[in-house]
C-alpha cells in the first residue's frame, strides 16, 4: 500500500511539473540556458580535470604505491584529500571506485561517505567570497567545514585490517584514459542533469509563490546549492548570509543528495550514512563559524 501511494504521489508531482513547465516554457528555456552556461563555464572544467586525473591515478596504482611505504590506511586519506580539492560529490565517486577495486572495505566506505563532502576551494575563493564581499569570511566558512568533516573522519574512521590487493597495471595509457574520460563524463552528466532538474523546481516555486527574501534564499539553497549561494546577494545581514552559506555548503542541496544517492546505488554504501554525516557536520560547522566569526 505504501509503495503504491508513493508511486501515485510521484506521478502526480511529475505531471503537475510537466504542465507548469509547458505553461512557462519561455521561462524554463531561459533558466535552462542560464544554468547550462554557469555549469559549462564554472563547474565542468574543474570537475572534468580532477575526476579524470584522479581516475588515472587510481588505475596506475598511486594508492598501492604509497601503501608500500606508509603505515596508514592510504585509501581513507586518499579519498579525504581528493574530495577536498575536487569538491562534492567527488567523495562518493572516489569511495565507490576504491570499493569496486577492493582497495577500500565496505565498512570503511560507509564511514568515509560521512566525512568526504567538501566544496571546491575555487568555488569558495571565487563566487562565495565575492557574494560575501570578504575572502577572510569565505575562508572562515571553509575552515569550519574542514574542521567539522575532519572531526567526523577522525572519530568514525575504522581501524580496519589492511586490505591486501594486487596491483594490475592497465594494458595501455590510451585505454585507461578513454575509460577515465568515459566514467568522468557519466558522473558529470549525472551532476548536470540532477542539478538542473531541482533548479527548475525552485524556479517554478519562485514563479508562483510570493516569498520574503530569506525564505526565497532558503528555498533556492535547499533545492540547488549554486542557486542558493548566488541568491545570498539579496541578503544584507552579513552574519545571516554567512550562516546560510555555511549551511548550504555543509548540508548540500537536494540535488547533491540525489547525485550521491545515484552514484552509490548498487553498492553496499548506505545513503543514510551520508545523510547522518551531513547533519552532524552542519551542526558542528555552524557552531565553529559562530565562534570564529
Amino acid at each position: 500500500m505504501y509503495k503504491i501511494l508513493k508511486r501515485f504521489i510521484i506521478i502526480i508531482f511529475l505531471l503537475v511539473l510537466l504542465i507548469l513547465y509547458l505553461i512557462n516554457s519561455s521561462l524554463i528555456i531561459k533558466s535552462i540556458l542560464d544554468y547550462t552556461t554557469l555549469f559549462i563555464t564554472k563547474l565542468f572544467p574543474v570537475n572534468f580535470l580532477f575526476f579524470t586525473i584522479s581516475s588515472l591515478l587510481i588505475d596506475y596504482g598511486l594508492i598501492e604505491l604509497i601503501s608500500t611505504y606508509l603505515k596508514l590506511n592510504t585509501s581513507s586519506f586518499y579519498i579525504f584529500f581528493m574530495s577536498i580539492i575536487s569538491g562534492f560529490p567527488s567523495g562518493s565517486k572516489y569511495t565507490k571506485e576504491l570499493l569496486e577495486k577492493n582497495i577500500c572495505s565496505i565498512k570503511n566506505s560507509n564511514k568515509l561517505i560521512m566525512s568526504s563532502h567538501f566544496p571546491n576551494p575555487l568555488f569558495i575563493l571565487g563566487p562565495v567570497s565575492i557574494i560575501l564581499r570578504s575572502k577572510t569570511l569565505a575562508f572562515k566558512i571553509y575552515l569550519s567545514l574542514f574542521i567539522s568533516n575532519f572531526l567526523i573522519f577522525i572519530f568514525t574512521n575504522p581501524k580496519d585490517k589492511k586490505i591486501s590487493f594486487t596491483y594490475k597495471e592497465p594494458s595501455n595509457f590510451s585505454t585507461s584514459l578513454s575509460n577515465s574520460i568515459n566514467k568522468t563524463l557519466k558522473v558529470i552528466i549525472l551532476i548536470y542533469g540532477s542539478s538542473i532538474f531541482f533548479y527548475l523546481i525552485s524556479v517554478i516555486i519562485n514563479r508562483y509563490l510570493i516569498l520574503n527574501t530569506n525564505l526565497y534564499i532558503i528555498v533556492n539553497g535547499l533545492f540547488d546549492l549554486t542557486k542558493g549561494i548566488s541568491s545570498l546577494s539579496l541578503c544584507n545581514n552579513t552574519l545571516l548570509k554567512s550562516i546560510l552559506a555555511c549551511f548550504f555548503l555543509s548540508f548540500g542541496g537536494i540535488s547533491i543528495h540525489m547525485q550521491v544517492k545515484s552514484i552509490i546505488s548498487n553498492t553496499p554504501i548506505k545513503y543514510s550514512n551520508f545523510l547522518l554525516g551531513r547533519i552532524i557536520s552542519t551542526i558542528i560547522s555552524l557552531l565553529i563559524l559562530i565562534l570564529i566569526y
